[in-house]
């Protein structure tokens, strides 16, 4: 391929030698054995060939990365968790500056507050946190990096209780593209730390301190699975319960094929379904109770309720998004789940070419809304619902059609009672859209990135 012959003829006159004795973590090179593993990230849609990866295991790596990087005229793309959807975790001629080593969680359960490394997986500040009946909102995925989640705003079954997972963030150590090392909080390089709370990439963050939350005893989780011709009625009902849900009710219906498992009537395996799903993160007694109307509809041919740990919680869709997967997701954030909007998921659903993919509703109440517009990048704030479209496949000839899906379906989206905007995380591929992610926010964001980025140095997944 032409990316993997460029990416050995530059590696081949760049002195990665000398990199390498800089650095306590190793440096791969194309022309290593462990080169093709380690440019694989959990996308598998994503196959790009870096000139090389450089693993730190201490702050004085990155800088010494970023700057090596600078004199040779590389880009940087930064790789934590390497669960970035839309690849910015690795590009092909650019210089990967590999955090994934730096995996560490010390909590301070007097002052409620938690530093966190930039390569620890949401399932480790998990375990850290609950320890200590406390939590930092996260993602929905315990293999999830802290360091990609957190920098594209972050959504989770807490975000109605406690916002964006970039909301709790009360400091950011970094490395800018000039080699700096700086802290970054609400009183220090606060622009910088303003642009840290969803606007991407910033730098090379070493250190995350988060605002930990109490979180104490088993959540709720409860689904209800209907056949998809229900889906404008279910999805009627669940406008109506949304309006008022409380902030310990995070209810998220979706769309998905049935499993072919013991847990659903045989005839109903492979079909499509419409789901209604939630987490009460208050008292499960409680949650029954708010989630009765949800709980057990007339046409559900599938109800479970069950009371969890919330680590558990966390943990239980990893083995539905594997790695090595081909997966492509956008986001539209919505003023109101409105019938025309209804309609065009039902439509979307149906004309889906793979059966492993799904149409998400985030409800977007609570201290989400709370949070001023002005706090971070983030837009959309003011949105009753965002639906994510996340098509999945195996197949590398499905490419094309899966992909063509969920950028119709988000054109048809915007058509209803969109605003602008989208969630950072669920922004698409490498396309340079930060207007359309940012919207009002985008002259800001570009601005201080200008700033701590002059060379612009890093490869920014929208631009």
């Amino acid at each position: 391929m032409d990316a993997n012959r460029d990416a050995r003829a530059t590696a081949a006159e760049l002195p990665l030698d000398a990199l390498s004795t800089r650095l306590a973590g190793a440096v791969v090179a194309p022309t290593d054995a462990e080169y093709d593993a380690a440019r694989r990230v959990w996308n598998g849609l994503v196959n790009e060939y870096p000139v090389a990866i450089a693993y730190c295991e201490q702050p004085v790596d990155v800088a010494e990365s970023i700057s090596f990087a600078r004199d040779h005229d590389l880009d940087v793309a930064i790789r934590s968790g390497g669960h970035s959807v839309s690849g910015a975790s690795v590009a092909s001629g650019a210089l990967v500056v590999d955090c994934s080593r730096m995996e560490w969680v010390r909590v301070d359960p007097e002052a409620r507050t938690a530093r966190v490394g930039p390569g620890a997986t949401w399932g480790t500040v998990d375990r850290a946190t609950q320890s200590f009946d406390l939590a930092v909102p996260g993602g929905v995925f315990s293999d999830t990096g802290v360091a990609g989640l957190t920098l594209g705003g972050g959504t989770g079954y807490l975000s109605p209780k406690y916002g964006f997972t970039a909301d709790s963030l009360r400091s950011i150590d970094v490395v800018t593209g000039t080699g700096e090392r700086l802290t970054a909080s609400a009183d220090r390089n606060a622009d910088l730390f303003w642009a840290a709370r969803g606007g991407g990439t910033v730098g090379v963050v070493t250190a995350f301190e988060f605002d930990l939350h109490p979180l104490a005893g088993d959540v709720l989780y409860f689904e209800s699975w209907l056949p998809i011709e229900a889906t404008p009625a279910a999805l009627g009902s669940y406008r109506e319960y949304q309006r008022d849900a409380p902030d310990d009710a995070c209810v998220s219906p979706y769309v998905a094929a049935v499993p072919d498992t013991s847990a659903f009537p045989s005839d109903r395996h492979g079909d499509l379904a419409v789901v209604l799903s939630g987490v009460y993160a208050g008292d499960p007694a409680t949650g029954r109770e708010e989630f009765a109307p949800l709980l057990d509809p007339a046409d559900a041919f599938a109800t479970s309720a069950d009371t969890m740990s919330y680590t558990d919680l966390q943990t239980m869709m990893d083995e539905d998004f594997p790695d090595g997967r081909r997966y492509y997701w956008k986001s539209v954030p919505l003023s109101e789940l409105g019938d025309d909007a209804i309609d065009t998921l039902h439509e979307a659903a149906l004309n889906a070419p793979s059966d492993l993919s799904t149409i998400v509703v985030w409800p977007m109440h609570g201290a989400v809304e709370r949070v001023s517009e002005e706090a971070s990048p983030i837009a959309g704030r003011d949105a009753a619902v965002v639906v994510n479209v996340e098509a999945a496949w195996d197949d590398p000839m499905a490419t094309p059609a899966n992909v063509e899906w969920v950028r119709e379906t988000c054109r048809a989206f915007r058509e209803t009672d969109s605003i602008a905007g989208t969630l950072p995380n669920f922004a698409g591929g490498r396309e340079p859209d930060a207007d359309a992610v940012y919207a009002a926010h985008a002259d800001r964001l570009r601005s201080v990135r200008e700033q701590y980025d002059p060379g612009a140095v890093f490869r920014y997944e929208r631009e």
